[in-house]
């Protein structure tokens, strides 16, 4: 009769204190039920400070884009405020000019 030998893998944690049982297709290392379930709860807890950085990130990166919404909102409206000003300084200016050649003619005509 023959003999079949199995090899067994032992826990990652343990040694070869337990076998394991489960194999973590991430790390590719053997863990037994108690350690696979304290990998798991590593894994759960290094995801979620993933999502929490990415959170951070996103929160950052919203709040930069909308700093510079309102730069650029800022701008154009310096730069309408720039418009109707030189608008007003060249309509006061064209009045004045009028005004004085108004002057200019009834002086000649005294």
């Amino acid at each position: 009769m023959a003999s079949s030998t199995s090899t067994k893998t032992p826990c990652i944690t343990c040694g070869n204190k337990s076998v394991g049982i489960f194999k973590c297709e991430g790390c590719l290392q053997t863990f037994c039920r108690k350690h696979v379930n304290e990998h798991r709860d590593m894994l759960s807890q290094q995801l979620d400070e993933v999502v929490l950085e990415y959170d951070t990130l996103q929160h950052t990166i919203t709040e930069q884009s909308d700093s510079k919404k309102s730069q650029e909102l800022l701008l154009k409206q310096v730069d309408e405020w720039e418009k109707q000003s030189i608008g007003k300084v060249q309509q006061i200016a064209l009045e004045v000019r009028k005004q004085i050649e108004t002057l200019n003619v009834s002086q000649t005509g005294d």
